[in-house]
């Protein structure tokens, strides 16, 4: 059986309640946060999660957490000293 690509975006979107390019997305973002929580720099998040560049995973990061992954960072660590 062969689909079409709109078809296939339907029918993931339909089952993962998603699109496939934000499904991913989110896969991504929640590696990010993980590897900021570990003391990662945002740009080493950036290019470790598949992000072109930097202010392509801020705006993304910021879109899903509501802030900036430099202070999301900053935030983590202040509370785990």
């Amino acid at each position: 059986v062969v689909l079409s690509k709109s078809t296939l975006i339907r029918a993931f979107t339909k089952a993962k309640g998603v699109t496939p390019y934000s499904y991913l997305e989110n896969i991504r973002i929640a590696k990010a946060q993980k590897l900021l929580e570990q003391g990662s720099t945002p740009i080493e998040a950036a290019l470790l999660t598949g992000f072109s560049d930097q202010s392509h995973f801020t705006n993304a990061f910021t879109r899903f957490f509501g802030v900036a992954p430099g202070m999301y960072r900053k935030i983590y660590s202040e509370k785990s000293e």
